[in-house]
């Protein structure tokens, strides 16, 4: 894949798959449907829905040509750091996106242990605070 074409929601699709996927082993229609709900927030404009789905399918070819490599779960926490180096993601906006992981995580009626520990680890990357994460996490 051409890293040079990569918009940020190629990179917020990417973690949003990752986390559906690595965190139980699984990756179930319904989390997928939220995924594509979640990852829509974070186009900067109006797509239509043709672009939308070519993004999610680059997300996808991009993911699978990862998946197996050795230190792939260090990988997506690589791409977390560079979310957090976008100029524009705020407090808010990480907030939000730790939203959609739990929502993504819920979706199929259960929250792991693992999926919760991948949440506050990615809050500590962006820099939020314990009680923030665990606010979202337990509300």
């Amino acid at each position: 894949m051409n890293l040079i074409k990569l918009k940020p929601a190629h990179y917020f699709g990417f973690l949003y798959v990752a986390f559906a996927h690595l965190t139980d082993g699984k990756y179930k229609r319904v989390e997928q449907l939220t995924i594509w709900q979640s990852v829509s927030k974070w186009f900067n404009q109006d797509v239509e829905r043709g672009d939308y789905s070519c993004v999610m399918d680059e997300v996808m070819e991009w993911y699978k040509s990862k998946l197996h490599d050795e230190d792939f779960e260090n990988e997506v926490f690589e791409i977390v750091e560079c979310i957090n180096d976008f100029l524009w993601f705020s407090k808010q906006d990480k907030l939000q996106s730790l939203t959609d992981l739990k929502q993504i995580a819920v979706s199929d009626n259960r929250f792991l242990k693992k999926e919760k520990a991948w949440i506050r680890k990615i809050g500590t990357i962006w820099g939020l605070s314990r009680n923030e994460v665990e606010n979202l996490i337990n509300k």
